[in-house]
Order: structure tokens, then sequence, then C-alpha cells
């Protein structure tokens, strides 16, 4: 048997709080995306071989295969190919998609029954956000739980769950440009990163309130303009948050220019997904080729 699995990617839009003064931390804004995409099938083999990928990436294929087989007790005597990948270290979500797919792929493989959150605890995935949990369940837009606080200081191990998800309207698109050098933080580099934060309830609050009174209305009326207003705004505010660990608002300084320049081109709003370096433009679908060929 074999077993092909496509992913989307995503646009981390943005946290609602990372303050913690309500007992819960995080809490992410998000939205999938059709491309790119991480491609991967899985079939049974006489030995475990990965093909088609660096040595970095069939590093990060095997921990997470000896972690799944591990922990079901099986022996993964299988051929992994990697068709596509989703970029990696820029935003997009590449790890959780690639950890995921792998694990659902074993999941199959094996008869196990297991949802995306148990695969995400199994491979270390969802520890902040859940958006590309969600993404890779359902697609569309998703406000995510955040995380529950505990007495310990710690927060709780399960990932974040959904609070709300919008099929994200089909004439809508997103420009997304992707810096070929630049590489945003990930794994114990982000963990580190966030622990220096102090930030401010105010932000917090506007960036919640920017969500539930602007945001969330403009998509359920479909106005691509408010939405993008909101979004844009959204993102600087969550930039304040990572201002004193980025230098600025954006992890790089050309992001401000190539942001500046998609709004000019067209575009309804934009911002930086996650630590970046990807920035996106929201455009309509028809005005999408001419928002790109401009930048």
């Amino acid at each position: 048997m074999k077993i092909h699995i496509v992913t989307s990617s995503r646009l981390h839009l943005g946290f609602m709080d990372l303050n913690g003064s309500m007992g819960r931390l995080y809490g992410s804004l998000g939205v999938s995306l059709s491309h790119p995409t991480t491609e991967i099938s899985v079939k049974e083999h006489h030995h475990l071989s990965v093909e088609n990928v660096g040595r970095d990436k069939r590093r990060k294929i095997l921990d997470l295969v000896e972690a799944f087989a591990g922990h079901y007790q099986v022996d993964a005597n299988i051929l992994i190919s990697v068709h596509k990948s989703i970029p990696e270290h820029k935003g997009l979500g590449s790890g959780t998609q690639l950890a995921l797919a792998l694990t659902t792929a074993l999941a199959q493989l094996y008869g196990i029954e297991a949802d995306a959150e148990e695969l995400s605890l199994i491979s270390g995935r969802g520890a902040r956000s859940g958006i590309g949990i969600h993404c890779f369940e359902h697609g569309g837009l998703i406000i995510d739980s955040g995380k529950k606080i505990l007495e310990s200081r710690a927060t709780t191990a399960n990932s974040p769950k959904a609070l709300v998800r919008y099929d994200f309207p089909e004439e809508w698109q997103f420009v997304v440009i992707v810096p070929k050098e630049k590489q945003g933080l990930s794994g114990e580099q982000e963990k580190k990163a966030i622990s220096f934060l102090h930030p401010s309830e105010k932000i917090s609050e506007e960036i919640c309130r920017l969500i539930l009174m602007r945001l969330l209305p403009a998509l359920v009326e479909k106005n691509v303009a408010d939405f993008g207003s909101a979004l844009s705004d959204i993102d600087r505010k969550t930039g304040l948050f990572f201002e004193p660990i980025q230098g600025g608002i954006y992890s790089e300084k050309l992001s401000h220019k190539l942001i500046d320049h998609l709004l000019c081109s067209g575009a309804y709003g934009g911002g930086q997904s996650s630590w970046g370096p990807v920035v996106y433009g929201l455009t309509l679908k028809e005005e999408s080729a001419d928002v790109a060929h401009r930048m």
C-alpha cells in the first residue's frame, strides 16, 4: 500500500495575547494557502529509506519517524519520498506540515486511528500556535484558543483549539513574497526569543478588538477593503510585540518597503507572516497578477 499526502502552507497573521494576564497565552490568527505545498508518499519497504531530500531534512524526517515508531511500537520499514516542499524557515509553516503529513501517512499505513492533535503532540508541534494543525485538517481562516497558563507558569501541553474557522472567500487571493536568503526564527531560537518578551496588555486589547469588531465582520460581509485594512493594523500591532527582538516591527528593514510597495501596487492589506521573512498582500483574484507584476 502507498499513501500519498499533499498539504497546504499557511500565513501566520498574528498573536492576540503575549501578556498572559488573563490566564492564557498566544491565541493565533492565520489562514491556509493552496500554494506552496508539501507533498510526500510513504510505502512499505525492506528497510527505512528517505529519498529526494538533503541532509538536514532527512534528519528531521528520521527524527519524526523515530518518535512515531517509539510511541506506537511499530517497525518503520518504509520508503519515504518527498516530492514537493514548502520553503523552510520563511514563515509558511513548513515544519508542522511536514510533521503532520508524515505522521498521518504512517498512521494510515499502519492502521492507527490518530487525529492531527495527537500526532502533533507526538511530533512536537503546536507548542504555541494551532494554526498549522487546523490548516492541515480543514484549511480556511482560523483563530485558535491560545494555551492555558498553569500554576507552575508553564502552559498546557495540548495544542490550541480552533475557536473560529471560516472558509476564505474564493474571490480573494494573497500575493506572497519569499526572500531567498533571510530565515525566520524557529525551534529553540523562537522559544528563547519569546521568553524575553514582556508585552503590554494594551497591545493585546487593541488586537482583540480589531479582530472581533473589524476583521471578522469584514470577512463575513466579504468586504475586502475593510478586511485588508484590519489585517494591516493587526500586523503592525503584532510587530510591536516583537520589536525588542527584531529591532523593529519586521524581521528585516526591507520588509517595510516591500509591504508599502504591495499596498501602493493595489493590495488591500499586507504584513509579515510569523517571524518572516515572508510578506504578503491581500488582493482580489482578478487583480493579483497585476499586483505581483508590479512587485
